[in-house]
This record gives structure tokens, C-alpha cells and sequence, in this order.
């Protein structure tokens, strides 16, 4: 004998269910998580690859980026699993978050903090001020903290539409917190680099166009996904689009400041090559030179920025 969920039950809890909407979201923003995730870890091969010599703090910082965002991937999967799996057939699973999208939170969190505070050090650098920077951090802190504490409530979750209403001016106040840090640490950047312009000399001003536009494409980027996980979350709380989107965001910031890290590939001397070999110690480097893939890059450039510049000693 069949047991089946009472319809009027099912309303009371949720709205129409809509596969469509509820567990495609959750699908689509996992799919391209993983990719994503994919693209990250190739970066940071490149990364350290290439930049052996930069700063300890800065290769720690990517390799705590690269964990937490290891362990969102494990807590989007499972979410996946979850909602398309195991709660198959049964709407009831939708009406609380899946432990994996409470845990999923705690990271995006965590990876948000990391990528933020690297951006604010280099804005730092750039601008040779405490104010935006500290504005920037201040920003980002708030954001985190209140991620933090919606992580605590979403595990203690008992009905997903009631959590949103309840947590709405949090939730709302988290989102527009990050976005504006986004946003600060992008367009800062973006008009210190322009305001070096007029004193450059002619190679080193095309250098920095290019920085300018790599700085925007890479930062408004994070800031045109808060948006519309805001948007779809304060126009339809009632469904996982904002979730899906949500998914994504923390591989996208990731991805972002590994970008902006390898980016300074575009900018070596004339004649450096680009290794896309793995680091190797000393012992049998001799056996496996025959091995070697070496990119020979003829560029002529100008000089790079100390801004991006992360060498031992420099940071």
C-alpha cells in the first residue's frame, strides 16, 4: 500500500510544488559550481606553478581558499544529493535547508573573508591610505559575521519560509553589506590605476589599461552575482533560484582572485617563460628536464605596478 502526503499538508508548508524551480535551481547552480571548482583548481596549479617566490602569507592564503572551497564543493554536492536524490518524490525534504547548504554557508563565508582581505591589502598597496581599505574590511566583516550567524540559525532551521521571513532584514543586510565591499574594492582600484596614468610613460599606460579592465572584468564579476542572488531572493523566497545562484557564489570569488593573481603573467619581462610544469624538489629535477613544457613569451612591457608584486620580502 502506497503512502502518499496529504495535499493540503504539503500546501500549508509549501507552496505549488514546481520541480522546475525548486530542484532545478539546486541542480543548475551545482553543475556549474563543479565547473567552476574545476577552473579553480587548474588556477591554482598555474599559480603555484609560476610564483614560487611570492610571499608565504599570500600561497597560505591561496591554500586556505582552495580548502574551504574543497569543502563547499563536498556541501553543494550533498545538497544535490539530497534534494534530487534521496528527497526525491517527497516535497516535504524542501521545506529546510539540507545540512550541506547550512555547512555550504559557513565556507562561502569563510572563502569570502580570505578573497576580500587579499583585495583590501592590495588596494592598500595601491592607494597608500587606511580609509577604504578599513571601510572595505569593516564591510566585509559585517557581511561574514552576519553569515556566520545565519549559519547557526539554519541549522536549528524548521521551515525554510518562515526562516526567510524571519531573516529577511539579516539576509538582506549580509547581502548589500558584501555587495558594496565588492564593489568599493573594485571601482578604488579601477580609479587608483587610472589616476597612475597620467604620470606613466607610454608602455607602462598600456599596462595599466589593461589592469584597469582586468581589475573591472574580474571584480564585477563577484559583484553581478550578490546582485542577483538579492534580487531572485527578495523577489521569490518562495522558491531555490536565489539558492542555485548562492551555490555558485564563493567558487566565484575564488576563481576571481586567483585571476587576478595569475593575471601578472600578461605582465613579465620580455623573454620569461611561462612554466606549466608542477614544482618539483631538487632530487631527480635532472632526470625529468627532458620532460619540461616551457612557453617562451617575447613581449615588451613596461614595468609592473608594485601593487602586484608579492615577492618574499615585499609583503
Amino acid at each position: 500500500m502506497n503512502i502518499t502526503t496529504p495535499t493540503f499538508l504539503v500546501q500549508n508548508v509549501l507552496p505549488p510544488f514546481n520541480a522546475y524551480i525548486m530542484i532545478g535551481p539546486v541542480v543548475l547552480g551545482a553543475l556549474v559550481n563543479a565547473c567552476l571548482f574545476g577552473g579553480l583548481v587548474i588556477q591554482t596549479y598555474v599559480y603555484h606553478a609560476n610564483f614560487p617566490s611570492d610571499h608565504r602569507v599570500v600561497k597560505l592564503t591561496v591554500a586556505a581558499i582552495l580548502a574551504s572551497q574543497t569543502a563547499h564543493m563536498i556541501c553543494v554536492s550533498a545538497t544535490l544529493w539530497k534534494v534530487a536524490v534521496s528527497g526525491y518524490g517527497n516535497p516535504l525534504t524542501l521545506s529546510i535547508f539540507p545540512l550541506g547548504a547550512d555547512a555550504a554557508i559557513l565556507f562561502t563565508a569563510i572563502t569570502g573573508t580570505l578573497v576580500e582581505s587579499c583585495f583590501a591589502f592590495r588596494l592598500w598597496k595601491l592607494s597608500k591610505t587606511l580609509t577604504l581599505p578599513l571601510i572595505s574590511l569593516a564591510l566585509c566583516l559585517l557581511a561574514q559575521s552576519i553569515a556566520l550567524t545565519m549559519t547557526v540559525k539554519a541549522f536549528a532551521m524548521t521551515n525554510l519560509l518562515t526562516f526567510e521571513t524571519d531573516e529577511n532584514k539579516l539576509i538582506t543586510l549580509s547581502l548589500t553589506s558584501r555587495l558594496v565591499c565588492e564593489l568599493t574594492l573594485t571601482l578604488s582600484m579601477a580609479w587608483y590605476l587610472r589616476k597612475q596614468r597620467s604620470s606613466a610613460f607610454v608602455r607602462t599606460t598600456t599596462i595599466i589599461d589593461r589592469l584597469v579592465l582586468w581589475t573591472l572584468e574580474t571584480g564585477l564579476m563577484t559583484s553581478l552575482v550578490v546582485v542577483l542572488v538579492m534580487s531572485f531572493f527578495l523577489a521569490m523566497k518562495q522558491n531555490y533560484i536565489w539558492v542555485g545562484l548562492y551555490a555558485t557564489l564563493a567558487t566565484v570569488n575564488a576563481n576571481s582572485l586567483l585571476a587576478s593573481l595569475n593575471g601578472r603573467l600578461i605582465l613579465r619581462v620580455p623573454n620569461q617563460s611561462l612554466n606549466m610544469n608542477p614544482p618539483s624538489s631538487s632530487a631527480g629535477r635532472r632526470s625529468r628536464e627532458t620532460q619540461s613544457l616551457v612557453i617562451n613569451v617575447t613581449r615588451t612591457v613596461g614595468t609592473v605596478p608594485d601593487v602586484f608584486k608579492y615577492d618574499e620580502g615585499e609583503v
